[in-house]
């Protein structure tokens, strides 16, 4: 893990990271952390990541269970050189992740859309295990960084 509530950090000059307790109040420090990263690195599209990561985020205030942490959510952003990874730390259970799915989009009712938008957003969601936790997981989402035009119409990735 990494991190006291409230704490925001720099990790390096290609990673960030945020704990905040686990409360729906403290979602808009994590959007608001993230935004302009994201927004640097997507333009437009920076809003449908801020999505999946809210959602994701939303879910582990909502559903997680047996957390050894006293209730935190620890996310951090690495900037890739094609990608960026997004991992929430201590997720869930090992056990928990068969009950993580999207559910069927003919299934009209409130709520459970979550993980089906965060599924079509993001380019590789996986489930890891935490490394000082035996038992937890971590979730993983990816999205691949889009080539961008040059103004001398070279193509290439931000770096």
């Amino acid at each position: 893990m990494f991190g006291v509530p409230g704490e925001l950090f720099l990790m390096s000059d290609r990673a960030f990271g945020v704990t905040v307790p686990a409360d729906a109040r403290y979602l808009k420090v994590v959007r608001a952390f993230f935004k302009p990263v994201l927004d640097e690195q997507f333009g437009a599209d920076a809003g449908k990541l801020i999505l999946a990561l809210d959602e994701s985020c939303a879910n582990v205030v909502k559903h997680r269970s047996g957390a050894l942490d006293g209730g935190l959510v620890h996310v951090r952003l690495e900037l890739l050189p094609d990608r960026v990874r997004i991992r929430i730390g201590d997720f869930c259970g090992e056990n928990d992740v068969d009950k993580i799915k999207p559910r069927d989009l003919a299934d009209i009712r409130p709520g459970g859309l979550g993980t089906h938008f965060v599924g079509e957003i993001m380019d590789r969601v996986a489930f890891e295990p935490e490394p000082k936790s035996p038992g937890r997981l971590a979730l993983v989402m990816e999205k691949i960084v889009p080539v961008r035009k040059e103004k001398n119409g070279d193509a290439n990735r931000d770096a």
